[in-house]
């Protein structure tokens, strides 16, 4: 096959011409030369037929995509369709009458689009019309003229759906998972203590009770430190384990938190089609659309109608009117072609800029990025329509140059509109953002409230004296008595023993002051350094040193 041969096959495959079977011993170059030219012989006389020829034209009124008017009784169409159908009319010279349907549908119901076509009352249709499987039988499409897409058109909402505030940086699985190994480290770290302190008894181990552990816990998630001082390596492996979690924790929550609060991205409630009937919400759309057809069929839904849900409306009214009265007043959300919605929305920013509204307040609507379905989308013709092969090519030659897709986002802007991230350079915070904050502070005064409350109660209640008379006196002087100075807490009284907390050593800066007020007290400098100078009731003249972390070596007692 030469150069001409593969160029003339690919203008043939191009222009998408129906390719019917080889005839037996036909050479191919011979084949394709008589299909071009039984084409082109067809085409003519179809043209010289269609001149001056008058077509019956039905429509939809579906917004800017086709729709009619009237001037002088006489009905005008308007719209892509018939921006398309008019580049037709100009080549092939020939006249068109437009017909409107009793009840503006494609085929959900009788009177409609569709009755018009299996009718012949209507040639074509001048309209988007989705191709469906079930009208096959009754009218013809014409090729594909565009994916048309449904998608969700609904009110703003006031904050991301991945939530804001305290609880914005983590998921609900994550906070449960926090709040777990609160509740459960503690008792862990006790028992394991106890354990090895039952098992190990030469290690000289001492058990924390309980509280005191449960509290280690609580304290370092709030980065506070404790007293208490683990003598073996397994219970400073188990401390110092916790603390590493929640150094970790705390610097991905603080980060995410900074995040969240500057620089997060904006999602919707909805981030697929099962979400809308899953999560409950009210959805509306136009009344004979082809979400209509596809929602229901013969009065039952079908899988896509199981997983919206039912919708409460079909409506007849413009898609303003939806706009302003379902989707802005009662947050329904609106179900539409994509450019329709596109257009809608551009409107309502148009309009807010003209009334000077202020910049942020004029995006008061989004729509989704998923399609809820898509359909192809093609004229329609009534069942064995003559012309149809010849509108076919040129239609196709549309398509293909990409008239179509300029057409249909002519009066849109480039840039997106309304875009779920706006961008705003500045990000202060809301009182939604405190919210959280607001409620731990009022939920710890109303518990203090009832635990005070509780105490009241139990302190006044009489005591049982009898049970105090039945006891033995003990020897006051036979009190017992051990402090052990490296887990900061004490065993007294008579057995069995209570434990009482030690304070830890006194802070730094009582190492300034001396350390009782006898006035013999002197403060004095030898050799660069500073001391206490004073003299003892034996008469011996001491020195205590200030401002190093060997004064808590000394001991003072008058």
């Amino acid at each position: 096959m030469g150069l001409f041969e593969i160029a003339l096959a690919a203008l043939c495959l191009n222009a998408t011409c129906p390719r019917e079977e080889e005839p037996p011993g036909f050479p191919e170059v011979q084949y394709l030369a008589t299909s071009l030219s039984d084409r082109k012989t067809l085409f003519a006389q179809l043209s010289e037929q269609l001149k001056n020829e008058n077509l019956v034209i039905t429509t939809l009124k579906n917004d800017r995509l086709s729709g009619t008017e009237k001037k002088n009784n006489i009905i005008f169409g308007k719209g892509v369709a018939f921006d398309l159908l008019n580049i037709l009319q100009d080549k092939f010279k020939f006249n068109y009458t437009i017909i409107e349907p009793k009840i503006n549908v494609w085929g959900s119901e009788k009177s409609g689009v569709l009755d018009l076509l299996k009718e012949k009352k209507a040639n074509l249709s001048a309209a988007f019309l989705p191709v469906l499987t079930q009208y096959s039988n009754y009218i013809s499409y014409s090729p594909s003229i565009d994916t048309g897409e449904w998608v969700v058109l609904m009110r703003r909402p006031k904050e991301s759906a991945t939530g804001s505030g305290l609880l914005a940086p983590f998921t609900l699985p994550v906070w449960l998972l926090i709040l777990l190994s609160l509740v459960v480290v503690g008792p862990v770290i006790h028992f394991i203590i106890y354990l090895q302190a039952k098992l190990c008894k030469d290690d000289n181990n001492k058990v924390f009770p309980l509280p005191a552990c449960v509290w280690f816990v609580y304290g370092a998630l709030l980065k506070q430190g404790t007293t208490l001082n683990p003598m073996t390596d397994s219970s400073r492996l188990l401390f110092a384990t916790w603390w590493i979690f929640i150094t970790i924790l705390t610097a991905f929550y603080t980060a995410n938190l900074t995040a969240f609060l500057t620089l997060s991205r904006f999602t919707l409630p909805i981030t697929e089609p099962k979400d809308i009937g899953a999560k409950g919400y009210k959805w509306v759309t136009t009344k004979g659309n082809a979400l209509e057809d596809t929602v229901t069929v013969n009065d039952s839904l079908t899988e896509l109608g199981k997983m919206l849900g039912q919708p409460q409306r079909y409506l007849y009214v413009s898609d303003s009117e939806i706009l302003s009265t379902f989707v802005q007043k009662r947050d329904w959300m609106f179900i539409r072609e994509k450019p329709i919605v596109e257009y809608v929305m551009y409107d309502d920013y148009k309009e807010k800029t003209r009334n000077q509204i202020e910049e942020t307040k004029r995006c008061t609507y989004v729509i989704t990025k998923f399609s809820v379905v898509s359909f192809s989308r093609a004229f329609a013709y009534s069942k064995d329509f003559k012309y149809k092969p010849l509108f076919d090519s040129t239609i196709q030659y549309l398509v293909e140059s990409g008239i179509i897709k300029f057409k249909l986002r002519e009066e849109l802007p480039d840039t997106e509109i309304c875009p779920h991230n706006l961008g705003n350079k500045e990000r202060q915070l809301r009182n939604s953002d405190l919210l959280m904050t607001y409620e731990i502070v009022g939920g710890g005064f109303i518990i203090s409230a009832t635990i005070f409350i509780i105490e009241l109660v139990i302190r006044r209640q009489p005591k049982n004296t009898h049970i105090l008379k039945n006891l033995p006196l003990q020897n006051p002087n036979k009190h017992t008595f051990e402090v052990n100075l490296n887990n900061n807490y004490e065993k007294f009284g008579y057995f069995p023993y209570t434990s009482k907390f030690v304070t830890p050593p006194p802070p730094y800066h009582t190492l300034f002051n001396p350390p009782n007020k006898n006035d013999n007290i002197k403060k004095k400098n030898f050799n660069g350094r500073e001391y206490w100078v004073y003299d003892s009731i034996s008469g011996e003249t001491k020195m205590i040193p200030m401002r190093t972390p060997s004064a808590l070596l000394f001991q003072y007692t008058n």
